[in-house]
């Protein structure tokens, strides 16, 4: 609910000059099925003039929905207890305060929280400072305001109250604490996250060349998280059996997830947080990357592992069984027509995330590992604080190909992954060994009774 509006301005140029004028708001209305909130103003706003509108609202805070600000009620030391947390991605930003919910849209947030003085409250930057405020009855609330963060989206706001405990180090001098239930602290079950967590940021600092921008790090375990994992800057938010290790886990079963899925969010402060996609129809350009950065990092820190079998077996396998013809879709999907929050939903899957990561360790392997990470490089230090979508991905790959003559490709790399990321399914390449010819045909699972369901008219470009 919106409880007033006012809009301010003309805003002087000079900061100092405190007589501002102010536009009436006549009116304010919701359009539901835009999810809107429309003002109707009494007056002719200035052409280039810059405005402040001031809000006042109010909303809900359901437990367990998961989406927006939510609470949980859980038990810790033997006594019932609650927490509040966020998740904004990808729509839900703006159920909890009234903003321009959209990808490429950025900014920078300025969060105060007032709460309990018995909780501890987090969001994406440090602690700036802390005050005492008396309500009407007399009851004391503590008011925690928090820096100012860099340019990012809004699916990245996050916020936490939580009456919890951590572990904490340091990374090359920057502060990494684990927030978890008082007993799982005490039971040490955050430690081997913490051990872990540092060096993967620096492993993935020094591979892109670009530092970590945020000051600081809080990861926090939820007692239950329907999302997993979410990378919010500076406040990672996991489901508590995906980072804690308990005593009866088959530990290097735990231990191997743990690190997967710590790799992922903690790539994803690059790929997604750094640099976000233009809009959701390349979600791909954070999923499928953030996943295949995943055996990067634990092959570097696990020189033994098995990196293809793995990479197999988790991801390659499930894209293979699911990718054909008639079931599939494409990764990046020219038409961006996605606006309704269920179908953004929906492109949270399996083709984003593991076909996405087949197809960038695809794009690393027909050009070779520098070349690759050159190009990413490149691309991540010119949108960084930005958005970009698939064909500016491609035009760092085509400048690192262009500046060197070792590797020659039978196209351009656009025309390649276009080939591949732009529509369903993949080839079945056959080669006559007799003849030295070969050919492709698009892959079915199984076979089909209607024959014209079979028009598949592209062909897929595989450098060879």
């Amino acid at each position: 609910d919106c409880e007033s509006a006012e809009v301010r301005g003309p805003l002087a140029s000079d900061a100092g000059d405190s007589t501002v004028g102010r536009v009436p708001v006549d009116d304010v209305w919701f359009a539901f099925d835009m999810q809107y909130m429309v003002l109707e103003l009494g007056g002719p706003l200035q052409p280039g003039g810059r405005y402040e509108l001031q809000l006042s609202f109010s909303g809900l805070v359901y437990q367990d929905l998961r989406e927006g600000l939510f609470f949980s009620v859980y038990t810790d030391q033997g006594e019932r207890r609650a927490l509040l947390a966020s998740q904004m991605e990808p729509t839900f930003a703006r159920s909890v305060f009234p903003c321009f919910d959209e990808p490429a849209l950025k900014a920078t947030f300025n969060v105060t929280i007032i709460h309990d003085p018995s909780y501890v409250a987090l969001s994406n930057m440090p602690k700036l400072g802390q005050s005492l405020r008396r309500d009407t009855n007399g009851s004391e609330w503590t008011v925690t305001t928090f820096s100012t963060t860099p340019h990012m989206p809004t699916y990245l706001v996050a916020l936490a109250v939580c009456d919890y405990a951590y572990v904490d180090r340091s990374e090359r001098g920057k502060e990494i604490r684990i927030w978890a239930r008082k007993d799982a602290i005490e039971n040490g079950n955050a430690d081997f996250a913490l051990n872990i967590t540092g060096p993967i940021f620096s492993f993935l600092e020094d591979l892109f060349n670009i530092s970590y921008p945020l000051p600081k790090t809080d990861i926090i375990a939820l007692p239950t998280f329907d999302n997993s994992a979410m990378e919010n800057w500076g406040l990672l938010i996991f489901d508590e059996s995906l980072l804690l290790i308990q005593p009866n886990d088959q530990v290097t079963d735990k231990k191997a997830v743990i690190s997967f899925i710590l790799s992922h969010e903690i790539g994803h402060q690059w790929f997604g947080n750094l640099v976000t996609m233009n809009w959701w129809n390349d979600v791909w350009l954070k999923e499928g990357f953030a996943s295949y950065f995943e055996f990067g990092v634990i092959n570097y820190f696990n020189p033994k592992f098995p990196r293809n079998e793995i990479f197999f077996s988790n991801i390659l396998r499930n894209v293979l069984s699911e990718d054909h013809v008639l079931v599939s879709r494409a990764v990046s999907l020219k038409a961006e027509n996605f606006t309704e929050t269920s179908e953004i939903n929906e492109l949270f899957d399996l083709f984003t995330y593991n076909k996405g990561a087949s197809l960038a360790r695809m794009l690393s392997s027909f050009l070779n590992e520098n070349l690759f990470i050159n190009a990413l490089k490149s691309y991540l230090k010119t949108f960084s604080y930005s958005n970009a979508e698939q064909d500016d991905l491609w035009r760092h790959f085509q400048m690192v190909i262009d500046d060197q003559n070792k590797i020659l490709l039978p196209a351009t790399v656009k025309s390649i992954m276009d080939s591949w990321t732009h529509q369903s399914g993949f080839p079945v390449v056959t080669l006559n060994v007799s003849t030295g010819t070969i050919k492709q045909e698009p892959f079915y699972l199984g076979k089909v009774k209607n024959e014209t369901l079979l028009t598949h008219n592209d062909t897929w470009i595989v450098p060879i």
